[in-house]
């Protein structure tokens, strides 16, 4: 088998987006999933043509309704992860390859609203760090720790 590429990995930004209150992060349950699985931070594809914050502020728009949020810091790397072969996965691709972006929620919690057209999420909760963690699904675990603490949150 032919050993996996950076090109063989879909460019992706995630966002880590913190309560000011009190710390919380944003996580979001994914439309579809079982209540107590299918937890992520909001993420979405990197078109090259397009700067990483204005791919992410599109991502936002389309998954939680708002991208009004204040930039703190952008991880020190890329992530890498393999999908597992139960995931749908965009053809070509053996996994995703992400940047971060710690970024705190600017506008009033009301303007968060999962149910878009095409929606990815049903529900979202704030919840401290660890719990994200503990919440992520197993083979994006390892990722969400290394970025986690990457940018200060564990």
């Amino acid at each position: 088998m032919e050993t996996p590429t950076e090109a063989h990995y879909r460019n992706n930004v995630c966002a880590v987006i913190r309560r000011k209150s009190d710390g919380g992060v944003l996580v979001c349950h994914r439309v579809g999933s079982p209540p107590r699985q299918g937890w992520q931070f909001p993420q979405g594809g990197v078109h090259s043509e397009r700067a990483l914050v204005e791919e992410l502020r599109r991502e936002l728009r389309e998954e939680i309704g708002t991208d009004r949020i204040k930039i703190i810091a952008l991880s020190p790397q890329w992530y890498c992860y393999d999908f597992p072969k139960w995931v749908d996965a965009k053809p070509g691709y053996v996994g995703q390859r992400q940047r971060w972006v710690l970024a705190e929620l600017e506008a009033d919690e009301s303007s968060i609203v999962v149910a878009q057209p095409n929606a990815e999420f049903d529900d979202y909760q704030w919840v401290t760090p660890k719990e994200a963690l503990r919440r992520v699904v197993e083979f994006k675990r390892r990722v969400y720790e290394r970025a986690m603490k990457d940018l200060g949150l564990l």
